[in-house]
């Protein structure tokens, strides 16, 4: 019996034996190792980060920025004390009414308003990935206000400014007017003829980005040259003492580069085409004072509160835009020169 057991136990363990026992061969030697391969070619470095910001961001690069700002009307906060605090007018009046504006609301009183800043039009980098320039507000297309539909585009930096430099109103909200009150009677307009309702009436003051566009008087729409060019091409050149730059002087070098090669002294060449309009313009309200639709206080010509003609309201309207535009003519000569052509005719000069 035990020798039974003996030769059982013999085979477990042989069977054992075999199992445990690897079956494989011998491992085989590693393999050669490959080259390594051709590095690539080191990319281009990009625009150092500190030097990027300090072109603004330095003592130096904001010293000469504030110096021209100083010689700006933005700097100057003109009517933002009265202008500026009104919910109807603090987005162009005032730095708050303005970013209120452009964040999509806004529209209410601002009780202590400011004068426009560098955080007025400057927002924040939103990708210095993206590049490291100067961020805006905004560069998006605007409707104008005028009509609520008209699209204007300068595709770029311009369009900014354009938020404020249009015209408020159209000559069509004084058609629509029926009665005025003058001398604090109420009186009917009556067939043919159109009201002058405040001592601010016409476009409002700026209506650059209308005028550029050929746009908001009374007779034939046309564009200038000066389009393509928008605000920022003219208003903001290479930076001179007094011109350029955030001063937003049109640096007449500037304009003899880049368009007028052929116009050997442009300041002279500038003034006597401003001269020109300025006094089509002068005898334009010298016949509009007459009519009623002008009045003349210590040296300045202000809408008067009246009715008058159709055709001397159109006359009117067309010396507004032109007046407000402030630029003589510089900014679309061709449309003004229609638009004055036009008044003129229609007060019999």
């Amino acid at each position: 019996m035990s020798k039974k057991i003996n030769l059982f136990a013999i085979l477990v363990l042989s069977l054992m034996v075999m199992f445990t026992i690897s079956c494989e061969g011998p491992a085989g030697a590693d393999g050669v190792a490959g080259a390594d391969g051709t590095d690539g070619t080191d990319g281009v470095d990009g625009a150092d980060g500190n030097v990027s910001c300090l072109t603004c961001h330095s003592t130096a690069g904001m010293d000469a920025i504030n110096g021209q700002f100083a010689l700006s009307g933005h700097s100057a906060g003109n009517y933002v004390g009265y202008a500026g605090s009104r919910g109807s007018c603090s987005r162009c009046h005032s730095s708050e009414g303005f970013m209120d504006f452009i964040a999509g609301y806004g529209g209410e009183d601002i009780p202590y308003p400011s004068a426009w800043s560098c955080g007025t039009c400057h927002g924040s980098h939103s990708s210095l990935e993206e590049g490291i320039e100067a961020p805006l507000q905004t560069t998006a297309a605007v409707t104008i206000i005028e009509d609520g539909t008209t699209v204007i585009d300068f595709s770029g930096p311009s369009n900014l400014c354009a938020n404020c430099h249009q015209s408020r109103r159209g000559y069509a909200y004084y058609e629509a007017i029926d009665s005025v009150s003058i001398d604090g009677v109420l009186t009917e307009v009556g067939a043919g003829n159109v009201a002058i309702n405040s001592s601010h009436a016409g476009p409002h003051h700026g209506p650059q980005a209308n005028t550029l566009s050929g746009l908001g008087g009374y007779g034939t729409s046309s564009t200038g040259a000066h389009l393509t060019a928008g605000c920022v091409g003219c208003h903001m050149g290479d930076a001179t003492a007094t011109e350029g730059g955030h001063s937003f002087v049109p640096n007449l070098e500037n304009c003899t580069v880049a368009c007028h090669s052929s116009v050997t002294d442009m300041a002279a060449y500038t003034t006597d085409a401003q001269d020109a309009v300025s006094a089509r313009l002068t005898a334009i309200a010298g016949e509009l004072v007459t009519a009623g639709a002008l009045s003349l206080d210590e040296g300045e010509y202000h809408p008067h509160v009246g009715i008058v003609t159709e055709a001397q309201f159109k006359a009117f309207w067309n010396y507004m835009v032109v007046y407000e535009d402030h630029s003589h003519g510089v900014h679309n000569p061709g449309y003004f020169n229609t638009l004055l052509t036009q008044a003129e005719a229609l007060l019999g000069l």
